[in-house]
């Protein structure tokens, strides 16, 4: 594995600028100061949203938590990007799936849920 700094040094070999914040795009909040920290000699272009966590849960066992823990960083995360950035000039708007939106996947049905949710914030943006 690379590495966030391994990557960060090849793209700065590349000639970009980097900077890497850390931040919990489920709490709005904070992702908004995040984003208001962005100067404007250095205007964000491209959001990739790759967050998510997976609690493997049957179905028949769900509960509010563990469907809660599924969608917070998949979901809550993604639509709080979508609303922070929806006026910026952005050149990619990116949202990692998974094919377990359209199949779904044993004892994965938050997960599933919060990847068609994303699915459907793609169609819609």
């Amino acid at each position: 594995a690379v590495g966030v700094e391994g990557v960060r040094a090849e793209l700065e070999g590349l000639g970009a600028r980097v900077s890497v914040v850390a931040c919990d795009v489920a709490d709005r909040d904070g992702l908004a100061g995040v984003i208001a920290g962005i100067g404007e000699e250095v205007p964000l272009r491209t959001v990739v949203h790759a967050a998510g966590v997976v609690d493997d849960v049957p179905l028949a066992s769900l509960t509010p938590r563990h469907l809660e823990a599924d969608l917070r960083g998949k979901v809550d995360g993604a639509w709080h990007l979508d609303a922070l950035t929806a006026g910026m000039e952005l050149d990619a708007f990116v949202l990692f799936s998974s094919g377990a939106a359209a199949w779904g996947s044993g004892g994965q049905a938050g997960y599933a849920a919060a990847n068609a949710c994303l699915d459907s914030l793609a169609a819609h943006r």
